[in-house]
């Protein structure tokens, strides 16, 4: 078990408790921010959770999460990491890996690529460089202070998935796998844990609609929860635009709690995060709603600015999806099985590009 053996710095408490207190200080033209990281480890004095709802893909989102770790504060006070982006069929593995052990690449690389719901795979490299920097800080850690990592999706044997009647019932264990992880690994030993999934995993759309992995934890230990959700701008222009004069001052990675006029600001009328099909029914506009709501911050505790919407970038893919062709074809098995279509992207050709814009222009 980690206890919390620091202090907070008086400085982030006394911010935090202004905004408890004072609400009306969120009136301000430009609401006030803490740098990302003491944001986050304050979220951690008084909640055994933070949840980051990821974009997948966003390198300055990724590269967030390794400063997170490489903290000191992170080991000593936090101590558990649960990533989205690990099988736990490969625990074992990702144990040996991340403590020092020499761990051949084509079994390391099971960690991430045998995944139930990543279509085809994890491909960024900004998180699969994560598990590299787990293990850089574990090794300069005394076994007993090490970041233990937790892999959150469930597991699964690709040699015995054959159809997608093999495969789409493990789809329906995406949430309850982690929830029951952390339930049992985390909260009922007094851990706590960062918990890093796809930010559908951390909305909230109403039980009965999707009983996410937020949801689950919810009910079985309400208040657990600080969820952080990046800003990422709006499909329309002038929304972006006026967000971004409203907060120009802001200096990235910064955390600002969503109340007051900031959450006022975040979803204005005719302002979008997500995209609707221009052919959606009535059942699928309630849902982009609920996604748009998410998204952009409504129903999260704080939003993480990690810079204007222009400057985010696409982290680049791995290279053996192009480069080791025995890989690439299991991969493309995997995705027919999935979605019925053999695999075109992730070519050379797509990472000739050393930064690409997250977001078209």
């Amino acid at each position: 078990m980690h206890e919390m053996t620091g202090e907070m710095p008086v400085r982030l408490l006394k911010f935090f408790l202004s905004l408890a207190l004072a609400p009306q200080a969120w009136a301000q033209k430009t609401p006030a921010t803490v740098p990302a990281a003491d944001g986050v480890f304050a979220a951690f004095a008084t909640h055994p959770l933070v949840g980051i709802g990821e974009w997948h893909g966003l390198a300055q989102e990724t590269d967030f999460y390794a400063a997170l770790i490489r903290d000191p504060r992170f080991a000593r006070d936090v101590g558990n990491i649960v990533l989205e982006t690990g099988s736990a069929s490969q625990q074992a593995v990702v144990d040996r890996y991340v403590n020092g052990d020499a761990v051949p690449y084509p079994e390391l690389r099971r960690v991430w690529s045998d995944q139930v719901g990543w279509i085809p795979t994890v491909t960024y490299i900004g998180s699969i460089n994560l598990y590299s920097a787990l293990r850089a800080v574990n090794l300069s850690l005394p076994p007993a202070q090490r970041i233990k990592v937790w892999l959150g999706e469930p597991p699964i044997d690709w040699s015995q998935i054959r159809t997608k009647g093999d495969w789409a019932p493990l789809m329906k264990e995406r949430d309850n796998h982690p929830a029951d992880l952390i339930a049992r690994e985390i909260l009922a030993k007094g851990k706590k844990a960062l918990v890093i999934y796809g930010g559908a995993h951390l909305g909230l759309f109403g039980a009965a609609k999707y009983f996410n992995l937020r949801a689950q934890i919810d009910a079985k230990e309400p208040g657990a929860w600080f969820v952080v959700v990046p800003y990422v701008g709006y499909l329309e222009k002038p929304c972006t635009a006026r967000f971004e004069r409203d907060t120009r001052a802001w200096r990235e990675p910064a955390l600002a709690q969503v109340t007051g006029a900031l959450k006022k600001r975040l979803l204005p009328p005719g302002c979008s995060v997500v995209d609707l099909a221009p052919e959606a029914n009535e059942k699928q506009r309630e849902s982009w709603e609920a996604y748009n709501s998410n998204f952009a911050g409504l129903t999260a505790d704080a939003l993480l600015y990690l810079g204007p919407r222009a400057s985010l970038t696409r982290s680049p893919i791995r290279s053996d999806l192009y480069l080791d062709q025995d890989f690439r074809n299991e991969i493309d098995r995997r995705n027919r099985i999935m979605t019925g279509e053999s695999l075109t992207e992730y070519t050379e050709k797509e990472n000739i590009a050393a930064s690409r814009p997250f977001f078209p222009n």
